[in-house]
Protein backbone atom coordinates (compact mmCIF):
# COMPACT_ATOMS: atom_id res chain seq x y z
CA UNK A 1 0.00 0.00 0.00
CA UNK A 2 1.58 2.91 -1.15
CA UNK A 3 1.59 6.63 0.29
CA UNK A 4 -1.14 7.75 -2.06
CA UNK A 5 -3.78 4.63 -1.18
CA UNK A 6 -3.01 5.53 2.60
CA UNK A 7 -3.94 9.37 1.85
CA UNK A 8 -6.96 8.24 -0.15
CA UNK A 9 -7.88 6.10 3.00
CA UNK A 10 -7.41 8.78 4.87
CA UNK A 11 -9.55 11.79 2.82
CA UNK A 12 -12.17 8.96 2.62
CA UNK A 13 -12.62 8.38 6.27
CA UNK A 14 -12.78 12.51 7.45
CA UNK A 15 -15.71 12.63 4.48
CA UNK A 16 -17.36 9.68 5.63
CA UNK A 17 -17.19 10.91 9.58
CA UNK A 18 -18.53 14.44 8.29
CA UNK A 19 -21.13 13.07 6.25
CA UNK A 20 -22.52 10.75 9.18
CA UNK A 21 -22.18 14.39 11.48
CA UNK A 22 -24.26 15.61 9.38
CA UNK A 23 -26.81 12.87 8.69
CA UNK A 24 -27.37 13.01 12.48
CA UNK A 25 -27.95 16.49 13.19
CA UNK A 26 -30.84 16.17 10.29
CA UNK A 27 -31.85 13.34 11.97
CA UNK A 28 -32.33 14.74 15.49
CA UNK A 29 -34.05 17.68 13.90
CA UNK A 30 -36.32 15.18 12.57
CA UNK A 31 -36.66 13.14 15.59
CA UNK A 32 -37.26 16.36 17.46
CA UNK A 33 -40.00 17.41 15.20
CA UNK A 34 -41.97 14.57 15.49
CA UNK A 35 -41.85 14.40 19.32
CA UNK A 36 -42.87 17.65 19.84
CA UNK A 37 -46.16 17.04 16.96
CA UNK A 38 -46.88 14.02 19.08
CA UNK A 39 -46.54 15.17 22.70
CA UNK A 40 -48.99 18.16 21.56
CA UNK A 41 -51.52 15.93 19.68
CA UNK A 42 -51.96 13.22 23.13
CA UNK A 43 -50.53 15.56 25.72
CA UNK A 44 -51.81 18.82 24.48
CA UNK A 45 -50.35 22.04 24.58
CA UNK A 46 -47.52 22.65 27.15
CA UNK A 47 -47.14 18.97 28.89
CA UNK A 48 -44.05 18.24 27.47
CA UNK A 49 -41.14 20.50 28.54
CA UNK A 50 -38.11 21.26 26.05
CA UNK A 51 -35.63 19.24 28.48
CA UNK A 52 -37.43 16.11 27.95
CA UNK A 53 -38.18 16.69 24.24
CA UNK A 54 -34.59 17.03 23.48
CA UNK A 55 -33.62 14.30 25.74
CA UNK A 56 -36.27 11.64 24.12
CA UNK A 57 -34.81 13.06 20.69
CA UNK A 58 -30.90 12.36 21.68
CA UNK A 59 -32.08 8.71 22.92
CA UNK A 60 -33.77 7.81 20.04
CA UNK A 61 -31.30 9.15 17.56
CA UNK A 62 -28.71 7.53 19.18
CA UNK A 63 -30.20 4.44 19.30
CA UNK A 64 -30.90 3.90 15.76
CA UNK A 65 -27.51 5.26 14.67
CA UNK A 66 -26.05 2.29 17.04
CA UNK A 67 -28.15 -0.15 15.42
CA UNK A 68 -27.69 0.91 11.99
CA UNK A 69 -23.68 0.39 12.60
CA UNK A 70 -24.19 -2.48 14.28
CA UNK A 71 -26.99 -4.20 11.87
CA UNK A 72 -24.35 -3.51 8.37
CA UNK A 73 -21.76 -6.18 10.19
CA UNK A 74 -24.10 -8.89 10.52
Amino acid sequence: MGATDTLKAVVFGVLAVIMMVVIAIVFFIIVLFIINFSAEVIFGVGKLSADYAVLSAVILTAATLVGGVYSTYE
